[in-house]
């Protein structure tokens, strides 16, 4: 899908990525620029992340939802999450930055090929599957990228969420509406969750992740008790 050949697998691949799609906070990003001032193969590597994006920004889809998109999922299957999703503005609420995230997604499924250490030109075993968690107002929490053998999810958070005293659970909901937990996501940090292999086949194009809020540590009783923060279909690239 794409010609650009990848970095070499012995950089700081997920740190570079970020630092050129721009998600990374100044911290992060003066981090980034220190190591590659100091190393001549991550300026290499960071070039190549950049060549490499350049063909997934092209080929995402200038569209957005429907306004009533949410209302109808969030009714259908999370009746009891009476307390609408906090609304958010500023200027995440754009076509380049979901463009720049969906992206982020692409990058974090590459890094985390390489951390493993397998050879870049392995095929993967099926297509990217990947989902833009987004508030009512349209703003992206959350990033997700599952693993080509969907018995993990990364996800990757890009808003600042301030949630205290609650505690974020990841679900899955399939074709029959029901809401599987994935596990709870820390604040503020990107988190890999394991899929069990019950779940693994839920994970597919067109089912729905989603995020609510719930007591430390997750859920009581298995299923959604607080409100929904964000969601979004997964999808295929």
């Amino acid at each position: 899908m794409n010609e650009h050949p990848l970095p070499p697998d012995e950089t700081p691949d997920l740190l570079i990525a970020e630092y050129a799609l721009g998600v990374l906070d100044r911290q992060e990003r003066d981090r980034v620029e220190a190591m590659i001032a100091r190393e001549p193969r991550h300026q290499r590597a960071m070039e190549q992340w950049q060549a490499h994006f350049a063909e997934w920004l092209g080929q995402l889809p200038a569209s957005s939802p429907p306004a009533a998109t949410w209302r109808r999922i969030e009714q259908r299957l999370f009746a009891g999450a009476s307390h609408p999703p906090s609304r958010a503005s500023g200027w995440w609420n754009n076509l380049g930055l979901w463009r720049w995230t969906t992206a982020a997604l692409a990058a974090g499924l590459l890094a985390s090929v390489l951390t493993l250490q397998q050879p870049v030109s392995a095929p993967a075993s099926g297509p990217a599957l990947l989902a833009r968690l987004d508030q009512s107002s349209g703003d992206t929490l959350f990033a997700a990228t599952i693993n080509p053998d969907r018995r993990s999810v990364l996800f990757v958070n890009t808003h600042h969420n301030d949630w205290p005293g609650k505690s974020a659970e990841a679900w899955v909901i399939a074709a029959d509406g029901k809401p599987r937990s994935l596990g709870v996501l820390p604040a503020n940090a990107s988190a890999t969750l394991n899929v069990t292999p019950q779940l693994a086949d839920l994970l597919a194009s067109g089912a729905v992740l989603a995020v609510t809020l719930e007591p430390l540590n997750g859920s009581p009783n298995g299923q959604p008790t607080g409100p929904v923060v964000a969601q979004g279909k997964i999808f295929s690239l």
